[in-house]
């Protein structure tokens, strides 16, 4: 038997597949692996992977590129990049929206897609931590929806205009 020591982790895959079921139930794709970014002749980087601001390391100890990894990429509209942040418990992935906030604010996500903070999970919209981020933000103008639970994504699916989905190649 396998042991996990980090339960964020096991809770991270779990509300990730969950994201794409939810998006799939709405007719709209989520893309997540190479082949699926590959289905839709979509590059990863700008829209999966995502390089630190030109002012931070950018390359790790064995000279690779840094990069951030996206939680989803919805091929609707101009494209639509996903963070989600899922919380059943208080904890520190709360206070991880606060780098975000930086990384939003220094263009890290660009400006070409849209982006979207998808907050899901039993403590979510309890998290002082989040409903801080979604003020700040907006009161910085910062170019991000706020997004609240489940229902508010499936809510946010259905105003998607379904004739606008990339196509597959």
């Amino acid at each position: 038997m396998t042991q996990h020591n980090h339960g964020a982790a096991v809770s991270g895959a779990k509300s990730e597949k969950k994201l794409s079921v939810v998006c799939k139930a709405h007719g709209v794709p989520c893309l997540k692996l190479k082949k699926e970014y590959d289905n839709y002749g979509i590059s990863e980087w700008g829209t999966r992977y995502h390089k630190p601001p030109k002012d931070w390391h950018q390359k790790t100890p064995t000279g690779k590129q840094r990069r951030y990894i996206s939680d989803g990429f919805i091929p609707v509209g101009k494209g639509i990049i996903v963070e989600q942040k899922h919380s059943d418990r208080h904890g520190t992935t709360e206070e991880k929206v606060f780098y975000d906030k930086d990384k939003i604010r220094l263009g890290v996500y660009g400006s070409k897609h849209e982006l979207w903070y998808v907050f899901t999970g039993d403590v979510a919209e309890d998290a002082a931590a989040y409903k801080e981020f979604e003020l700040e933000v907006k009161k910085a103008k910062l170019p991000v929806k706020v997004v609240w639970g489940w229902d508010g994504l499936a809510s946010e699916l259905k105003k998607l205009d379904k004739g606008d989905i990339w196509k597959r190649r």
